[in-house]
Protein backbone atom coordinates (compact mmCIF):
# COMPACT_ATOMS: atom_id res chain seq x y z
CA UNK A 1 0.00 0.00 0.00
CA UNK A 2 1.28 3.40 -0.99
CA UNK A 3 1.71 6.21 1.50
CA UNK A 4 -1.08 8.36 -0.10
CA UNK A 5 -3.49 5.42 0.16
CA UNK A 6 -2.60 4.89 3.82
CA UNK A 7 -3.14 8.59 4.54
CA UNK A 8 -6.57 8.40 2.84
CA UNK A 9 -7.54 5.46 5.06
CA UNK A 10 -6.47 7.38 8.15
CA UNK A 11 -8.56 10.39 7.16
CA UNK A 12 -11.60 8.24 6.28
CA UNK A 13 -11.36 6.45 9.65
CA UNK A 14 -11.30 9.74 11.53
CA UNK A 15 -8.01 8.61 13.13
CA UNK A 16 -9.69 5.57 14.75
CA UNK A 17 -6.80 3.18 15.39
CA UNK A 18 -9.06 0.10 15.34
CA UNK A 19 -10.52 0.91 11.91
CA UNK A 20 -7.13 1.83 10.50
CA UNK A 21 -5.63 -1.45 11.78
CA UNK A 22 -8.45 -3.52 10.18
CA UNK A 23 -7.92 -1.88 6.77
CA UNK A 24 -4.09 -1.70 6.87
CA UNK A 25 -2.63 -3.80 9.72
CA UNK A 26 1.00 -3.86 8.56
CA UNK A 27 1.19 -0.18 7.84
CA UNK A 28 -0.47 0.60 11.17
CA UNK A 29 2.09 -1.37 13.18
CA UNK A 30 4.96 0.22 11.33
CA UNK A 31 3.54 3.66 11.92
CA UNK A 32 2.93 3.02 15.62
CA UNK A 33 6.47 1.72 15.97
CA UNK A 34 7.84 4.84 14.37
CA UNK A 35 5.73 7.00 16.66
CA UNK A 36 6.93 5.11 19.76
CA UNK A 37 10.53 5.50 18.67
CA UNK A 38 10.02 9.19 18.08
CA UNK A 39 8.43 9.53 21.49
CA UNK A 40 11.33 7.68 23.14
CA UNK A 41 13.86 9.79 21.31
CA UNK A 42 12.03 12.90 22.38
CA UNK A 43 11.87 11.67 25.97
CA UNK A 44 15.58 10.87 25.90
CA UNK A 45 16.52 14.33 24.73
CA UNK A 46 14.12 16.01 27.12
CA UNK A 47 15.35 13.89 30.06
CA UNK A 48 18.96 14.53 29.09
CA UNK A 49 18.28 18.24 28.89
CA UNK A 50 16.60 18.25 32.29
CA UNK A 51 19.43 16.30 33.90
CA UNK A 52 22.02 18.58 32.32
CA UNK A 53 20.16 21.61 33.68
CA UNK A 54 19.99 19.95 37.11
CA UNK A 55 23.72 19.25 36.96
CA UNK A 56 24.40 22.88 36.07
CA UNK A 57 22.16 23.95 38.92
CA UNK A 58 23.96 21.54 41.23
CA UNK A 59 27.32 23.14 40.37
CA UNK A 60 25.90 26.57 41.18
CA UNK A 61 24.19 25.59 44.45
CA UNK A 62 27.19 23.74 45.94
CA UNK A 63 28.96 27.04 46.60
CA UNK A 64 26.04 28.26 48.74
CA UNK A 65 25.50 25.27 51.04
CA UNK A 66 25.55 25.85 54.81
CA UNK A 67 26.75 22.52 56.23
CA UNK A 68 29.53 20.20 55.21
CA UNK A 69 27.24 17.18 55.35
CA UNK A 70 25.06 18.73 52.64
CA UNK A 71 28.15 19.79 50.72
CA UNK A 72 29.56 16.27 50.89
CA UNK A 73 26.34 14.74 49.55
CA UNK A 74 26.14 17.25 46.70
CA UNK A 75 29.77 16.94 45.67
CA UNK A 76 29.46 13.14 45.58
CA UNK A 77 26.35 13.50 43.41
CA UNK A 78 28.31 15.82 41.12
CA UNK A 79 31.04 13.17 40.88
CA UNK A 80 28.43 10.79 39.42
CA UNK A 81 26.87 13.38 37.11
CA UNK A 82 29.98 15.05 35.65
CA UNK A 83 31.05 12.28 33.23
CA UNK A 84 27.48 11.95 31.87
CA UNK A 85 26.22 15.50 31.50
CA UNK A 86 28.42 16.99 28.84
CA UNK A 87 31.06 19.62 28.37
CA UNK A 88 28.76 22.45 29.40
CA UNK A 89 28.69 21.09 32.98
CA UNK A 90 32.48 20.71 32.99
CA UNK A 91 32.87 24.29 31.77
CA UNK A 92 30.54 25.58 34.49
CA UNK A 93 32.42 23.59 37.13
CA UNK A 94 35.71 25.00 35.89
CA UNK A 95 34.47 28.56 36.27
CA UNK A 96 33.25 27.93 39.83
CA UNK A 97 35.95 25.55 41.09
CA UNK A 98 37.69 28.14 43.31
CA UNK A 99 34.38 29.12 44.91
CA UNK A 100 33.57 25.47 45.61
CA UNK A 101 36.97 24.93 47.23
CA UNK A 102 36.54 28.07 49.35
CA UNK A 103 33.07 26.96 50.48
CA UNK A 104 34.39 23.53 51.49
CA UNK A 105 37.22 25.04 53.53
CA UNK A 106 34.83 27.45 55.25
CA UNK A 107 32.36 24.70 56.17
CA UNK A 108 35.13 22.53 57.63
CA UNK A 109 36.88 25.34 59.53
CA UNK A 110 34.78 25.21 62.72
CA UNK A 111 34.54 21.43 63.05
CA UNK A 112 36.33 19.43 65.74
CA UNK A 113 39.61 17.95 64.59
CA UNK A 114 38.19 14.40 64.38
CA UNK A 115 35.41 15.71 62.09
CA UNK A 116 37.95 17.70 60.08
CA UNK A 117 39.91 14.52 59.44
CA UNK A 118 36.81 12.74 58.13
CA UNK A 119 35.69 15.76 56.13
CA UNK A 120 39.02 16.51 54.47
CA UNK A 121 39.51 12.83 53.68
CA UNK A 122 36.10 12.65 52.01
CA UNK A 123 36.71 15.94 50.16
CA UNK A 124 40.07 14.71 48.88
CA UNK A 125 38.46 11.57 47.49
CA UNK A 126 35.68 13.56 45.81
CA UNK A 127 38.19 15.96 44.21
CA UNK A 128 40.21 12.99 42.95
CA UNK A 129 37.07 11.51 41.36
CA UNK A 130 36.09 14.87 39.81
CA UNK A 131 39.55 15.01 38.22
CA UNK A 132 39.02 11.54 36.74
CA UNK A 133 35.49 12.39 35.55
CA UNK A 134 36.64 15.57 33.79
CA UNK A 135 39.33 13.90 31.67
CA UNK A 136 36.87 12.92 28.91
CA UNK A 137 36.26 16.61 28.15
CA UNK A 138 39.98 17.37 27.66
CA UNK A 139 39.67 20.29 30.08
CA UNK A 140 43.25 20.27 31.33
CA UNK A 141 42.75 23.21 33.67
CA UNK A 142 39.81 21.56 35.44
CA UNK A 143 41.47 18.16 35.67
CA UNK A 144 44.76 19.57 36.94
CA UNK A 145 42.98 21.73 39.54
CA UNK A 146 41.16 18.85 41.22
CA UNK A 147 44.14 16.52 40.98
CA UNK A 148 46.25 19.11 42.81
CA UNK A 149 43.62 20.07 45.38
CA UNK A 150 42.83 16.45 46.23
CA UNK A 151 46.35 16.24 47.65
CA UNK A 152 46.64 19.75 49.05
CA UNK A 153 43.55 19.50 51.26
CA UNK A 154 45.27 16.67 53.11
CA UNK A 155 48.95 17.58 52.90
CA UNK A 156 48.45 21.28 53.65
CA UNK A 157 44.99 22.14 55.01
CA UNK A 158 44.49 19.08 57.23
CA UNK A 159 48.12 18.94 58.29
CA UNK A 160 48.05 22.56 59.45
CA UNK A 161 44.80 21.99 61.33
CA UNK A 162 46.25 18.94 63.10
CA UNK A 163 49.42 20.86 63.95
CA UNK A 164 47.41 23.76 65.34
CA UNK A 165 45.28 21.38 67.40
CA UNK A 166 48.33 19.59 68.85
CA UNK A 167 49.98 22.87 69.80
CA UNK A 168 46.95 24.50 71.37
CA UNK A 169 44.73 21.83 72.90
CA UNK A 170 44.27 20.98 76.57
CA UNK A 171 45.39 17.39 76.91
CA UNK A 172 42.67 15.85 79.08
CA UNK A 173 40.10 13.08 78.88
CA UNK A 174 37.73 15.30 76.87
CA UNK A 175 40.22 15.20 73.99
CA UNK A 176 40.61 11.42 73.85
CA UNK A 177 38.37 11.00 70.79
CA UNK A 178 40.29 13.68 68.89
CA UNK A 179 43.66 12.22 69.85
CA UNK A 180 42.59 8.75 68.73
CA UNK A 181 41.33 10.20 65.43
CA UNK A 182 44.71 11.82 64.77
CA UNK A 183 46.56 8.60 65.62
CA UNK A 184 44.26 6.60 63.35
CA UNK A 185 44.74 9.04 60.45
CA UNK A 186 48.51 9.21 60.96
CA UNK A 187 48.70 5.44 60.65
CA UNK A 188 47.14 5.62 57.18
CA UNK A 189 50.19 7.59 55.99
CA UNK A 190 53.49 6.15 54.82
CA UNK A 191 55.23 7.99 57.67
CA UNK A 192 52.93 8.20 60.73
CA UNK A 193 55.61 9.85 62.87
CA UNK A 194 55.47 12.93 60.63
CA UNK A 195 52.28 13.85 62.46
CA UNK A 196 52.67 11.91 65.72
CA UNK A 197 56.00 13.59 66.52
CA UNK A 198 54.20 16.92 66.65
CA UNK A 199 51.90 15.58 69.37
CA UNK A 200 54.76 13.92 71.25
CA UNK A 201 56.72 17.18 71.21
CA UNK A 202 53.78 19.03 72.75
CA UNK A 203 53.22 16.32 75.35
CA UNK A 204 56.86 16.70 76.39
CA UNK A 205 56.06 20.26 77.45
CA UNK A 206 53.91 18.90 80.30
CA UNK A 207 55.11 17.44 83.58
CA UNK A 208 53.63 13.97 83.67
CA UNK A 209 54.28 13.80 87.40
CA UNK A 210 52.50 17.05 88.21
CA UNK A 211 49.68 17.17 85.66
CA UNK A 212 46.77 15.07 86.91
CA UNK A 213 44.85 15.73 83.66
CA UNK A 214 47.65 14.07 81.70
CA UNK A 215 47.67 11.12 84.08
CA UNK A 216 43.90 10.65 83.78
CA UNK A 217 44.13 10.99 80.00
CA UNK A 218 46.76 8.24 79.71
CA UNK A 219 44.80 6.11 82.16
CA UNK A 220 41.71 6.34 79.91
CA UNK A 221 43.61 5.47 76.72
CA UNK A 222 43.32 2.07 75.05
CA UNK A 223 46.43 0.70 73.40
CA UNK A 224 44.40 -0.56 70.45
CA UNK A 225 43.11 2.93 69.66
CA UNK A 226 45.82 5.29 70.90
CA UNK A 227 48.66 3.05 69.69
CA UNK A 228 51.99 4.94 69.54
CA UNK A 229 50.78 7.84 71.71
CA UNK A 230 49.57 5.45 74.41
CA UNK A 231 52.90 3.59 74.39
CA UNK A 232 54.87 6.85 74.48
CA UNK A 233 52.89 8.28 77.42
CA UNK A 234 52.80 4.97 79.31
CA UNK A 235 56.58 4.66 79.17
CA UNK A 236 57.00 8.21 80.50
CA UNK A 237 54.59 7.58 83.38
CA UNK A 238 56.18 4.24 84.26
CA UNK A 239 59.61 5.89 84.37
CA UNK A 240 58.33 8.61 86.69
CA UNK A 241 56.88 6.12 89.15
CA UNK A 242 59.65 3.53 88.96
CA UNK A 243 62.86 5.54 88.57
CA UNK A 244 62.71 7.19 91.99
CA UNK A 245 64.20 10.48 90.79
CA UNK A 246 60.98 12.21 89.74
CA UNK A 247 58.45 14.10 91.82
CA UNK A 248 54.82 13.01 91.56
CA UNK A 249 52.50 15.76 92.72
CA UNK A 250 50.28 15.55 95.78
CA UNK A 251 47.23 15.87 93.50
CA UNK A 252 48.24 12.83 91.47
CA UNK A 253 49.00 10.77 94.58
CA UNK A 254 45.70 11.82 96.17
CA UNK A 255 43.88 10.82 92.99
CA UNK A 256 45.56 7.40 93.04
CA UNK A 257 44.54 6.86 96.65
CA UNK A 258 40.96 7.95 95.99
CA UNK A 259 40.73 5.69 92.93
CA UNK A 260 41.96 2.66 94.92
CA UNK A 261 45.38 2.52 93.22
CA UNK A 262 47.11 2.54 96.59
CA UNK A 263 49.75 -0.03 95.67
CA UNK A 264 51.20 2.36 93.11
CA UNK A 265 51.54 5.02 95.83
CA UNK A 266 53.17 2.58 98.27
CA UNK A 267 55.75 1.52 95.68
CA UNK A 268 56.49 5.11 94.71
CA UNK A 269 57.02 6.31 98.27
CA UNK A 270 59.12 3.31 99.33
CA UNK A 271 61.52 3.73 96.35
CA UNK A 272 61.68 7.54 96.16
CA UNK A 273 65.28 8.80 96.06
CA UNK A 274 64.58 12.51 96.67
CA UNK A 275 64.94 13.10 100.40
CA UNK A 276 63.53 16.64 100.36
CA UNK A 277 60.41 15.54 98.53
CA UNK A 278 60.05 12.45 100.71
CA UNK A 279 60.07 14.80 103.71
CA UNK A 280 57.24 16.83 102.16
CA UNK A 281 55.20 13.72 101.51
CA UNK A 282 55.91 12.49 105.04
CA UNK A 283 54.57 15.73 106.50
CA UNK A 284 51.41 15.46 104.42
CA UNK A 285 50.66 11.74 104.49
CA UNK A 286 52.39 9.88 107.32
CA UNK A 287 49.97 8.70 110.01
CA UNK A 288 47.24 10.89 108.52
CA UNK A 289 45.36 8.52 106.22
CA UNK A 290 44.54 5.67 108.62
CA UNK A 291 46.43 3.40 106.23
CA UNK A 292 49.15 1.30 107.84
CA UNK A 293 50.43 0.16 104.44
CA UNK A 294 51.01 3.78 103.44
CA UNK A 295 52.79 4.50 106.72
CA UNK A 296 54.98 1.42 106.39
CA UNK A 297 55.90 2.52 102.84
CA UNK A 298 57.63 5.55 104.39
CA UNK A 299 59.40 3.34 106.91
CA UNK A 300 60.53 1.04 104.08
CA UNK A 301 62.33 3.94 102.37
CA UNK A 302 65.98 4.00 103.56
CA UNK A 303 66.39 7.78 103.06
CA UNK A 304 67.13 9.70 106.25
CA UNK A 305 64.50 12.34 107.01
CA UNK A 306 63.03 13.84 110.16
CA UNK A 307 60.53 11.29 111.35
CA UNK A 308 58.73 9.65 114.23
CA UNK A 309 58.83 6.14 112.91
CA UNK A 310 59.80 4.56 116.24
CA UNK A 311 57.02 6.31 118.11
CA UNK A 312 54.55 5.21 115.44
CA UNK A 313 55.68 1.57 115.62
CA UNK A 314 55.66 1.55 119.46
CA UNK A 315 52.11 2.95 119.56
CA UNK A 316 50.92 0.54 116.90
CA UNK A 317 52.34 -2.44 118.79
CA UNK A 318 51.07 -1.19 122.15
CA UNK A 319 47.54 -0.67 120.83
CA UNK A 320 47.56 -4.15 119.36
CA UNK A 321 49.72 -5.95 121.94
CA UNK A 322 47.54 -9.08 121.94
CA UNK A 323 47.08 -9.23 118.15
CA UNK A 324 49.71 -11.70 116.99
CA UNK A 325 48.92 -11.21 113.28
CA UNK A 326 49.32 -7.43 113.57
CA UNK A 327 52.61 -7.76 115.44
CA UNK A 328 53.95 -10.28 112.93
CA UNK A 329 52.91 -8.07 110.00
CA UNK A 330 54.63 -5.00 111.44
CA UNK A 331 57.75 -6.88 112.48
CA UNK A 332 58.21 -8.39 109.01
CA UNK A 333 57.72 -5.07 107.20
CA UNK A 334 60.74 -3.59 105.45
CA UNK A 335 62.70 -1.05 107.49
CA UNK A 336 61.13 -1.88 110.88
CA UNK A 337 64.21 -3.69 112.24
CA UNK A 338 66.37 -0.67 111.33
CA UNK A 339 64.02 1.66 113.22
CA UNK A 340 63.67 -0.49 116.35
CA UNK A 341 67.21 -1.81 116.53
CA UNK A 342 68.14 -5.45 117.00
CA UNK A 343 67.47 -5.56 120.73
CA UNK A 344 63.96 -4.20 120.55
CA UNK A 345 63.29 -6.25 117.46
CA UNK A 346 64.35 -9.40 119.34
CA UNK A 347 62.00 -8.42 122.17
CA UNK A 348 59.25 -8.02 119.62
CA UNK A 349 59.88 -11.53 118.28
CA UNK A 350 59.83 -12.89 121.81
CA UNK A 351 56.50 -11.22 122.37
CA UNK A 352 55.12 -12.97 119.32
CA UNK A 353 56.54 -16.28 120.59
CA UNK A 354 55.02 -15.70 124.05
CA UNK A 355 51.64 -14.91 122.53
CA UNK A 356 51.89 -18.09 120.48
CA UNK A 357 52.90 -20.09 123.55
CA UNK A 358 50.09 -18.58 125.62
CA UNK A 359 47.63 -19.37 122.88
CA UNK A 360 48.85 -22.96 122.76
CA UNK A 361 48.68 -23.28 126.58
CA UNK A 362 45.24 -21.75 126.62
CA UNK A 363 44.16 -24.19 123.94
CA UNK A 364 45.53 -27.13 125.93
CA UNK A 365 43.81 -25.93 129.09
CA UNK A 366 40.53 -25.57 127.22
CA UNK A 367 40.93 -29.08 125.80
CA UNK A 368 41.69 -30.47 129.30
CA UNK A 369 38.66 -28.72 130.73
CA UNK A 370 36.52 -30.11 127.94
CA UNK A 371 37.79 -33.65 128.67
CA UNK A 372 37.28 -33.15 132.41
CA UNK A 373 33.73 -31.96 131.92
CA UNK A 374 32.99 -34.91 129.68
CA UNK A 375 34.45 -37.33 132.27
CA UNK A 376 32.42 -35.71 135.00
CA UNK A 377 29.29 -36.10 132.93
CA UNK A 378 30.00 -39.81 132.37
CA UNK A 379 30.65 -40.35 136.08
CA UNK A 380 27.42 -38.69 137.07
CA UNK A 381 25.50 -40.82 134.60
CA UNK A 382 27.08 -44.02 135.98
CA UNK A 383 26.34 -42.96 139.55
CA UNK A 384 22.72 -42.36 138.59
CA UNK A 385 22.38 -45.89 137.21
CA UNK A 386 23.79 -47.44 140.40
CA UNK A 387 21.18 -45.74 142.57
CA UNK A 388 18.15 -47.34 140.76
CA UNK A 389 15.99 -49.92 142.77
CA UNK A 390 16.89 -53.64 142.28
CA UNK A 391 13.32 -54.59 141.31
CA UNK A 392 13.50 -52.03 138.62
CA UNK A 393 16.69 -53.62 137.29
CA UNK A 394 15.14 -57.13 137.40
CA UNK A 395 12.06 -55.92 135.64
CA UNK A 396 14.20 -54.34 132.94
CA UNK A 397 16.04 -57.66 132.50
CA UNK A 398 12.74 -59.61 132.14
CA UNK A 399 11.46 -57.12 129.62
CA UNK A 400 14.63 -57.44 127.61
Amino acid sequence: MSLPDFITIVKDSSFNISDIYQKAPNETLITLGIIVVLILIGYFFIDRSIKRKNALKLVETIQDLRSFDDFDKKIKLLVEELPRRGEEVATSLNSLKEHILFRAAKLIANLDINKKIDSYSSLSKSFENLAKGSKKYNNTELTKFFETKSKEVLEENLFLDIKYYCENTNYNTNELENINAIVSYANTLSNPEYILNIMKKELDRFSFGYNSDIYKLVESMEEEKSKQIYKYCKEKLDAIFEDGNFEVSINVLEYLIESKQNEKVYNYISTLKLSNYLQQLYNLFFDKKDDIHLDLAFIANPLQIENEYKKYIDESLTNNWRDKEHIEFVSKSKGVIEVLGHMEFRTLIERVDNITLNEENTKKIEEALTIAKRAESIALEAKSLNKRPLSSNIQNSINN
